[in-house]
């Protein structure tokens, strides 16, 4: 079980590391325990390998709608959500009642198979660290994106039903990034969220960040706050980066399911390594030659990859393991995703919000390295069952992933962020998401 100490109404996450999926079962456990008249742990169902998705719920809300979810895990690569769970259930054992009474209902996991994948990213304490253990499921394959694609993985389906049992008037999905800053996207204006979730972040030392890929679409309404429009049925995925924006064909994002019960879905963003590059509000002047340079970097690093591939697909024929299909799903965005935004192919992909900003140029340069460092390190882990005889592709993977993740540390020179800060941010924005989605909530 990991360290805590509660100080203020706060826990305080004494090791400088992510908890394990196992600690963090742990402490839910020993909470229920010692609370007995306040947590309850319960198995909601389980994974496509049999593994349980536990429920922890702290409170006991008066009437329907009264209740908050919040999940994480539903990118196994994300890891500050466990950390953030820990705070926010200690913060609420240890404060007094809100008013009106809210239950929290923390799904620990939403993809515990992901999780045993990526075991040992919770002890990184560098990039080339973090990327050895590096593991993101197959779009298909991740329980939040699959139903907008046509697939609905029995963690889907947990999900939703857990939502439509719930009905709850907000849900939190938690994740992470590697560089960068934080950010919340919700689907609804939450006015005046902007105001603690900036605080939280000047005083913790993050940077908000304004210029994400993933938010090109989507409107700011607020500095690093972003409004999520539900997507017009599709006959095919829209594009965008790696597993978004939503929409598809077949169904939609799991974020927007709370809203047929007059909910909403607030996801939050906190980085493991700060760069103040992807919060630069300066307007670029002549963004064109960057735009076109990024896209050749993106398709002369997929090719070699591509070159790569191939040979591991020799070697390991008829092959199918998650990380050879997560490797899939990174070429089909190394396909798309440099067309985007080259001004020689067509328009560029412009920000909802406004003109290209050095944010925004810094946070579409990120994806020349973080793409293609992605799936060498995927495509290592895929090859490593070959044994010596994929040796020699072995350590030609190992040289480029190096040599990948110094230019990107490079491009993008970032600061650890310490876990307590990061969970220590997330939470606060939770909290302050909750209390002014329900008028009076004060927990």
């Amino acid at each position: 079980m990991i360290d805590t100490s509660t100080s203020a109404g706060r826990a305080i996450i004494a090791a400088d590391r992510y908890p394990s999926l196992e600690e963090l079962r742990d402490s839910a456990r020993e909470l229920a325990a010692r609370r007995p008249d306040l947590c309850r742990l319960r198995t909601v169902g389980t994974s496509r390998a049999g593994r349980p998705l536990d429920l922890l719920t702290v409170g006991e809300a008066a009437a329907t709608g009264d209740n908050v979810l919040v999940m994480t895990g539903t990118h196994p690569d994300e890891l500050v959500g466990r950390a953030t769970m820990l705070e926010l259930a200690h913060r609420l054992v240890a404060a007094p009642a809100p008013h009106p009474p809210v239950a929290w209902h923390f799904l620990l996991c939403v993809d515990p198979d992901g999780a045993h994948l990526a075991d040992g990213a919770q002890r990184a304490r560098t990039l080339p660290e973090f990327f050895t253990h590096y593991f993101r499921p197959a779009s298909a394959e991740q329980a939040e994106w699959a139903p907008s694609i046509g697939v609905m993985l029995p963690e889907s389906r947990i999900l939703l039903d857990l939502i439509d049992d719930l009905r709850p008037c907000v849900q939190f999905s938690l994740h992470g990034t590697d560089v960068g800053g934080t950010f919340v996207q919700t689907t609804r204006e939450i006015p005046g969220l902007a105001e603690p979730f900036g605080k939280s972040a000047a005083e913790l030392g993050i940077p908000v960040e304004t210029g994400c890929f993933d938010t090109l679409p989507y409107r700011e309404y607020a500095p690093g706050v972003f409004l999520m429009e539900r997507p017009a049925p599709t006959p095919a995925p829209t594009p965008g980066p790696p597993d978004g924006p939503p929409g598809g064909p077949g169904g939609e994002i799991t974020w927007f399911a709370p809203l047929r019960h007059g909910g909403d879905t607030v996801i939050v963003e906190a980085p493991i390594w700060a760069c103040e590059r992807l919060g630069d509000t300066r307007v670029c002047a002549d963004p064109e030659p960057r735009l076109a340079g990024y896209a050749d970097r993106l398709r002369r690093r997929g090719g070699r990859l591509a070159a790569l591939r191939d040979e591991a697909l020799a070697l390991l024929p008829g092959a199918d393991d998650p990380f050879l299909r997560s490797v899939h799903t990174q070429f089909r965005s190394f396909a798309r995703i440099p067309d985007l935004w080259d001004p020689r192919t067509g328009a560029p992909l412009l920000p909802r919000s406004g003109p290209l900003t050095e944010a925004h140029l810094a946070g579409l340069e990120q994806w020349t390295h973080r793409l293609p460092a992605r799936t060498a390190a995927l495509l290592r882990r895929a090859v490593t069952p070959a044994g010596p005889a994929a040796a020699h592709l072995a350590a030609r993977l190992d040289a480029l992933l190096g040599t990948w993740v110094a230019d990107y540390r490079r491009a993008l020179p970032a600061t650890r962020v310490p876990v307590a800060r990061q969970a220590a941010h997330q939470a606060t924005t939770v909290q302050a998401a909750v209390a002014l989605t329900r008028p009076g909530t004060t927990g």
